[in-house]
């Protein structure tokens, strides 16, 4: 590892329900867990289904230090932890950052997953060292040369983006948010200013947020394909990814909104589960 790192890795890019099975093989099925690596510091946002598969590959490199970095504690982002094999080790130390979520935290909301009647083994058995830091959205991370902001997004409960700050370049994480009913959300626009990578949620198409197909989704807390775009050019964004895919999305599916939205636009992408984006 070197200090000229700084990348990105999607191990979950799947909202709501992990979603295994044929036809999510290429974009993955999989719950939010994104790994960061700045020099040499090793963080992650979120514990969804996804950070399994990131403890798998931590266990090759141990022992390990690591950050994580929670956008809130809906299930979807916390589900993996009791399968994350790496706290059940000797010498690693993990620091877990989470803001106060509709009167929980992470480590009550571990306490609960990690207990019967729902899990047979409870958080005694972990071996690494394990600590907890609270955080309110305006709130700046500074590791060295690494500065990590917040913002409040909007999503029921409350939902924390992160803005990372790397030897001139720029990540930002906004999942889980929806955008106003009117207008743009101004105060995300400047949260992702000039962004290297903007990681955003896209959940529905237009038709399915609007519930010209099923259900509405206004008041869900997920932003449409084509408002993500909106903003995200609003923005003066690089590159854009977009996540958090609806759980009943095949990649067919996903194929078929690229081919209509991206035409034209080497900027846009969808998020993929084990692709690393480098922005060094």
């Amino acid at each position: 590892m070197g200090s000229d790192q700084f990348f990105l890795r999607y191990w979950g890019v799947r909202g709501s329900i992990p979603a295994p099975g044929p036809d999510t093989v290429r974009y993955g099925g999989n719950t939010t867990c994104i790994e960061v690596q700045a020099g040499d510091r090793l963080l992650c946002i979120d514990g969804g289904t996804g950070v399994r598969l990131y403890g798998q590959d931590l266990m090759k490199r141990l022992p390990v230090q690591v950050t994580f970095l929670m956008t809130h504690l809906h299930w979807d982002h916390v589900q993996g932890f009791p399968f994350f094999t790496p706290f059940l080790v000797p010498g690693n130390h993990f620091k877990i950052y989470s803001g106060h979520h509709n009167g929980g935290n992470i480590h009550g909301v571990l306490k609960q997953l990690m207990a019967q009647p729902a899990f047979p083994i409870s958080m005694d058995a972990f071996q690494s060292e394990v600590g907890f830091s609270f955080i309110e959205p305006g709130d700046r991370i500074e590791m060295g040369d690494l500065k990590i902001d917040t913002m409040l997004l909007r999503h029921p409960g409350g939902v924390l983006g992160y803005r990372f700050e790397y030897r001139g370049k720029v990540f930002v994480h906004a999942s889980d948010w929806e955008h106003p009913d009117e207008g743009m959300d101004e105060e995300f626009i400047e949260f992702a200013r000039d962004a290297d990578i903007l990681s955003v949620d896209a959940t529905y198409t237009n038709e399915e947020y609007e519930g010209r197909c099923g259900p509405s989704r206004r008041g869900w807390g997920h932003a449409s394909h084509e408002a993500a775009i909106a903003h995200a050019d609003a923005a003066g964004v690089k590159r854009t990814v977009m996540c958090h895919h609806e759980q009943t999305r095949t990649d067919g599916g996903l194929d078929d909104i690229a081919a209509r939205l991206f035409v034209g636009r080497s900027d846009l992408e969808f998020a993929l589960e084990g692709r690393r984006i480098d922005l060094l």
